[in-house]
This record gives C-alpha cells, sequence and structure tokens, in this order.
C-alpha cells in the first residue's frame, strides 16, 4: 500500500465542515445552535485523534490496548474451545476448517456480557462511565442523564438504558434524539469483541484503533444529535451529575450467569439478522440483476448502487479517488447489513490489494464501527422505548432520524482518522 499525498488530509478537514453542515441542514426542527456542545465536542474528537494518531504515547498506549483486547480473545477461547473442539480451531493454525463467524467470532459476546456484568456488580463499570459521563457534563454542557447513557454506550448495547430508566419517561425529545444517535454511532465492548475476532489475522493493530474510533464516535453522535435536534425544553438533570445505578444483580454468581444468558439472546439476534438481512439482499440482487440483464446490464446489483451513494461521502472523508468506490459501497452496505459483513468485505478487499492506499485502510476501518444500520432502529427503539411504553411513538419517530444522525457522526469519526491518518498501513499493521 502507498501513503497518499498530504493534502487528503486537509479534504478530511473539509469533509468534517460538510458533515456538521448537512446535519445542521438535516435538523427538522429549529432551534439555538449548541456553539458550546460543537466546540468542545469536536475539541475532543480532535484531542483523542492527535493523541492516537500523532503523538508516540498515544502510539504506544494504543498498541498496549491492542494487545489487551488481543489477549481477552484469548482468554475466550477456552469455553469455545471446549464447546466446539476442532471446529474452534483458530484460521492459520493446523487443523483448521477455516474461518467460521458462528464459531470464531460470535460466542466471544457471551463472554463479554459475563465480564461486563462481573465488572458492573464490582462497581468498577459504574466508575469508568461515571468519569465520560462527568466529561461530557462539564465540557458539553449535556445533561445528567443522557450524558450518563451515552458514556454507558461506550460500554454496553441496549442494556444501558437501564442505567438511565428513572429519568427516561421525563427525558426531553432532544435527549431521547441524542441516546438514540449515540446508540447507532458506538459500539459495546461484547460487539467490538466479534469485530478484533474477525478482523485481527489482516490488522494487527485492529483492536485499539476500534476502541479509539468507539471514544471518537461518542462525542461526534452528541454533537451532530444537538445540531439536528437542538434542546429547546429544560431537562431534569441539566448541570447535574447522575450516578449510574448499583447493586443491579444479588451477587458476582448472579451477574455471570445472567450476563452470559444475555449474551446467549444477543448472540441468536444477531445471527438471526445476519441470516434473514443477507438472504434479503440476496433476493432483491437476483431480481435486480434479472431486470438489469433485460435492459443489458450485466453486473448491476445493490452493491452497485450502493457504490454510487457512498462515493461522495468517502471523498468527503478523504479517501482517494482510487479507493473511493469500494470504500463507499461498504458504507452503503452497513447500513443494510449491518457492519460485520462489511467488515468482512474490507478484509477480503485488502487481502486481493483492492485498496492503494494505506489512509483508506484506515478511515474505513473508523468509518464502519457503529450500528448504523435499519435493523438497530428496531433493537434500540424497542429497548427505550420498553422501558418508557408511554412514549414509544415519540421513540419510533425519531428512529429513522437517529440513524441518519448516526451515519453521519460515523463518517465524522471516519474524518478525524483521516485529518492524521499519515502512513495509515504502517499504523494497522499491513506494512508502508
Amino acid at each position: 500500500m502507498q501513503n497518499a499525498p498530504w493534502f487528503y488530509n486537509l479534504i478530511s478537514l473539509g469533509g468534517m465542515i460538510l458533515l456538521l453542515a448537512l446535519a445542521r441542514a438535516g435538523g427538522l426542527r429549529r432551534g439555538p445552535t449548541a456553539w458550546r456542545t460543537l466546540a468542545w465536542g469536536m475539541g475532543l474528537q480532535l484531542a483523542v485523534g492527535a493523541l492516537v494518531f500523532a503523538l508516540p504515547a498515544g502510539r504506544g498506549g494504543l498498541v498496549v490496548v491492542n494487545q489487551a483486547m488481543v489477549a481477552l480473545m484469548g482468554y475466550s477461547r477456552a469455553g469455545i474451545e471446549f464447546l466446539f473442539g476442532p471446529l474452534a480451531i483458530p484460521p492459520g493454525e493446523q487443523g483448521s476448517l477455516g474461518f467460521m463467524l458462528a464459531i470464531h467470532a460470535l460466542p466471544t459476546i457471551i463472554f463479554f456480557m459475563a465480564l461486563t456484568a462481573l465488572l458492573y456488580q464490582a462497581g468498577i463499570l459504574q466508575r469508568v462511565v461515571r468519569l465520560f459521563s462527568r466529561v461530557f457534563v462539564r465540557s458539553l454542557g449535556t445533561s445528567g442523564a443522557e450524558s450518563l447513557g451515552v458514556a454507558s454506550l461506550i460500554f454496553v448495547g441496549v442494556e444501558s438504558a437501564g442505567m438511565v430508566r428513572p429519568f427516561l419517561p421525563k427525558f426531553t425529545r432532544s435527549e431521547m434524539f441524542c441516546l438514540l444517535t449515540a446508540a447507532m454511532s458506538t459500539v459495546a465492548s461484547s460487539t467490538l469483541g466479534v469485530y478484533v475476532i474477525t478482523l485481527q489475522g489482516g490488522f494487527p493493530n485492529i483492536a485499539g484503533h476500534l476502541v479509539s474510533a468507539s471514544l471518537i464516535s461518542a462525542p461526534a453522535a452528541i454533537v451532530v444529535a444537538k445540531l439536528m435536534e437542538p434542546e429547546t425544553g429544560e431537562p431534569l438533570t441539566t448541570g447535574q451529575l447522575v450516578d449510574p445505578a448499583m447493586g443491579k444483580y444479588g451477587g458476582f454468581m448472579e451477574s455471570i450467569t445472567t450476563g452470559s444468558l444475555d449474551g446467549v439472546k444477543l448472540v441468536v439476534g444477531v445471527a438471526a439478522l445476519l441470516m434473514s438481512f443477507l438472504g434479503l439482499v440476496a433476493l432483491a440482487n437476483g431480481i435486480l440483476g434479472w431486470l438489469a440483464g433485460l435492459a443489458g446490464w450485466e453486473g448491476f446489483s445493490l452493491q452497485t448502487v450502493l457504490g454510487w451513494l457512498g462515493y461522495p461521502f468517502a471523498l468527503a472523508m478523504g479517501v482517494p479517488p482510487a479507493d473511493a468506490a469500494p470504500v463507499g459501497s461498504l458504507l452503503g452496505q452497513r447500513i443494510l447489513v449491518t457492519e460485520i459483513p462489511a467488515y468482512l468485505q474490507l478484509k477480503d478487499i485488502l487481502a486481493a490489494g483492492g485498496l492503494t492506499y494505506g489512509r483508506s485502510a484506515v478511515i474505513a476501518s473508523y468509518a464502519l464501527c457503529g450500528f448504523a444500520h435499519v435493523a438497530s432502529i428496531a433493537i434500540f427503539v424497542g429497548g427505550f422505548g420498553a422501558l418508557a411504553p408511554g412514549r414509544m411513538g415519540e421513540w419510533s419517530r425519531l428512529g429513522v432520524k437517529a440513524l441518519w444522525a448516526a451515519t453521519l457522526a460515523t463518517m465524522l469519526t471516519g474524518c478525524v482518522a483521516g485529518l492524521f491518518a499519515h502512513g495509515g498501513a504502517t499504523l494497522l499493521g499491513l506494512g508502508s
């Protein structure tokens, strides 16, 4: 892979401005521009980007985080190997049957759900979440409850709603939209493990970068949400710090058991969505291919359309034109069939030498890191709405708009990576 000219970094900066303008223009409700949230939110994103890409200490920290995540993946394999035997032999090792998502990756969700529940019961997770929540309240000016909700989403998924459950019925429309956008923009630690297992063979340093991407996406989501849905009400917890709920489980064993069973439900849900959506996309491609064949167009598919739609956004993030079509197609696919197939295809593209520049791989890996896909509307609207059933209609009406906001937020994260990325292939461990 080659290193792209330096001016592509400036294009990424221009892309950030363009995405922010789209967010503001896409808001259907008018209100005051949250300049403080905008300034501090962008500052936090740029600070994390500079730490990861520009400072030696940050690069060293990223390697440490990567090693820690990979070590956790190794521990998670103990139960998988016991259960599946020879089928669980990792790709590349003698006797392996190759990579199988259902065996090598999805079961890690159960391990991480159990670990997260254990950390919650020990009070460790609450302390970390409260630290992030304090940063958001003090710097971005968001309410205590929505800050706590967004902070918890960095570590857990829809379960984070439990931490702010008492406040959900009284949330303002802006708070609801912010929470939904953040839910679709960030990734939980359980799913992050799937990405790492899936990609680490082709991306030796991918774990550290994905953690970095999730951290950048949290303030990005808040910024985009407040531009699209400005706060016009009076949040119940304005300027306050809200403590996460304590004592969720009866003991450590109950936390492990409950976390594991919740993990099983999540694995089944992910597998079901992948099977149904991939099947439906294949059906749509069959119909499109048949119709296109009648018109004399060969090779026409949904991927073709998604590539056209994603192409300008890939360019705006600072992807060189030579790589913009495949990266744009991946962005479009993520919206339809979730990020896991998109990451798998990115890995195949890189293995085949399908990207010319290293920065393209960096930007794509950051921009794909999020739950910004159609299925997440049902997951999060249903999850949050179940805890505040009296406002289910409002959650539902905000769902599609939040998906667009989350898509902009994840692309904003890609722009931050593109702004600082130089020699990106080396950072990802792909060679220069």
